[in-house]
């Protein structure tokens, strides 16, 4: 049995690969030849090179989005949070 399933954790990958991370930078160096061969390589950057701070706000407003669209589908699109403040006087 190993130390996860003993500890009742969960079981947690590893760190990559050798042969996973020459794989991806074989398909990331793919990338940039493409887009540079298509002269959309500039234009590409910021999607290709993201900071993982700036990925992860964008993660989070991706989610709220999803969120606010479920609520407005499920108490409908006329309701407004403004309505609820003047009905308790």
């Amino acid at each position: 049995m190993d130390n996860a399933n003993e500890q009742g954790g969960e079981r947690r990958p590893g760190p990559p690969s050798e042969e996973r991370v020459r794989l991806e930078l074989v398909l990331f160096a793919d990338l940039i030849q493409r887009l540079e061969s298509e002269n959309r390589l500039a234009e590409a950057l910021p999607f290709v090179i993201e900071d993982p701070d700036e990925r992860e706000a964008r993660r989070v407003v991706r989610e709220m989005e999803e969120r606010k669209r479920e609520m407005m589908e499920e108490w409908g699109e006329s309701w407004t949070p403004d309505e609820d403040e003047g009905s308790g006087s």
